[in-house]
């Protein structure tokens, strides 16, 4: 089977829709089939950068447990925002039943409590950590077991469990990441059970390059038995459904609603999805860029290789071209409202509605709200019902 990886022919531009997405030259050209192979060559090179990235911050941990530092520390803070990142830009692949949506709990859900993994101000002897004698030991399975027992928000695992590891509570109600001291990593240093927190940190992020190389491998086209090879090898039409539906529910349920809106109006600061190390709008950002990147076709890894193939843009364009640069105008202007609200996000749903901080929050709101009904419309000029 011909493979188009991240280096491969398909580095500047994806041609293998004209062999019906890399299939049989005997078959005729399929141009739904070709939008949806260069979806899924996207999504490998994403999952393949966000491993990257993930095992960046494993070497970090490593190394930091082994000999902790107040610079150690800060270099795993550095690769923990590089590899969440990245990750964000691939979760428009979510809400279709794809290998994302089994893993997604474990890998990178909130809001937290953090008092279910170590001490926090009101519980000093709280969490997985400082309770030896139910969790005699800190393992992958352990902690897998442990996540959301007895409650949705005791969550032991994923991105935002590491977060809260290397940043810790924040102490500040008026803004600011968590300030978490390097010595609660030193034995003899601040907190207690400093070796099970060590422990807990390494297996941890261990557990979560393992869940992304699980992912990675479920979009890897030169396995038959992959899940993106068994998608490619059925209905064109139903995998362009399934993409299409991932990127209008990312966009609208998600990120609109979910992680724009609810923070917004319910003002609560555990709303926000990064709260720990106050990085939320960098996660928004990302994850709009993924889902503009996924409806051109495009993807830009960490070397700067950029991949490029049919689209979803391509197919509406033919069939409405006024529509396809609406919703290419939205999502660019949605992007840029994310962009322009001033950090930290839950201090800018939390302050006057008069300010500026505020009204920035305001119109990243009502500039993705128009893109409900655009997704809407591109789903019925493609036959495909996005129940929106």
């Amino acid at each position: 089977m011909f493979k188009c990886s991240v280096v491969g022919a398909c580095a500047v531009a994806t041609t293998c829709w004209v062999l019906a997405a890399c299939g049989s030259s005997s078959r005729a050209p399929d141009p739904i089939a070709g939008v949806v192979h260069q979806y899924a060559v996207d999504l490998d090179a994403n999952y393949k950068d966000s491993i990257t990235q993930a095992m960046a911050l494993q070497k970090a941990v490593n190394a930091f447990v082994q000999s902790p530092s107040a610079a150690g520390l800060a270099a795993c803070q550095a690769a923990w925002l590089d590899a969440h990142q990245r990750y964000g830009q691939s979760e428009y692949s979510r809400f279709y039943g794809g290998p994302i949506d089994q893993v997604q709990g474990g890998v990178n859900e909130w809001p937290i409590d953090e008092s279910f993994i170590d001490y926090t101000v009101q519980t000093p002897d709280g969490g997985i950590v400082n309770d030896p004698p139910a969790y005699p030991q800190i393992t992958q399975q352990v902690l897998a077991t442990a996540d959301e027992k007895g409650s949705l928000e005791n969550l032991s695992t994923g991105f935002h469990a590491i977060e809260f590891l290397l940043w810790g509570e924040r102490p500040n109600p008026s803004g600011g990441p968590g300030t978490r001291p390097y010595t609660d990593y030193v034995d003899g240093g601040t907190a207690a059970n400093q070796d099970r927190r060590r422990t807990y940190l390494q297996v941890a992020t261990a557990l979560l390059v393992a869940d992304l190389l699980g992912l990675e491998a479920e979009w890897h086209l030169s396995d038959s038995a992959s899940y993106a090879s068994k998608l490619l090898a059925g209905p064109s039409h139903d995998a362009l459904a399934d993409a299409l539906r991932g990127l209008s529910q990312m966009a609208i349920s998600e990120i609109l609603y979910e992680r724009l809106d609810d923070p917004f109006v319910a003002k609560d600061e555990k709303d926000e999805e990064s709260c720990f190390s106050e990085t939320t709008i960098d996660d928004l950002v990302s994850n709009a860029l993924g889902i503009e990147d996924a409806y051109l076709g495009h993807y830009t890894t960490l070397s700067g290789t950029v991949l490029s193939g049919p689209s979803i843009s391509d197919l509406v364009k033919a069939k409405n071209p006024a529509l396809d640069t609406q919703l290419r105008q939205a999502m660019a202007a949605a992007r840029a409202a994310i962009g322009a609200i001033p950090p930290p996000f839950d201090q800018a749903c939390l302050a006057p509605a008069s300010s500026p901080a505020n009204m920035a929050v305001a119109a990243a709101v009502a500039a993705f709200q128009p893109m409900q009904g655009l997704f809407d419309q591109v789903g019925k000029a493609l036959g495909i019902d996005l129940n929106l």
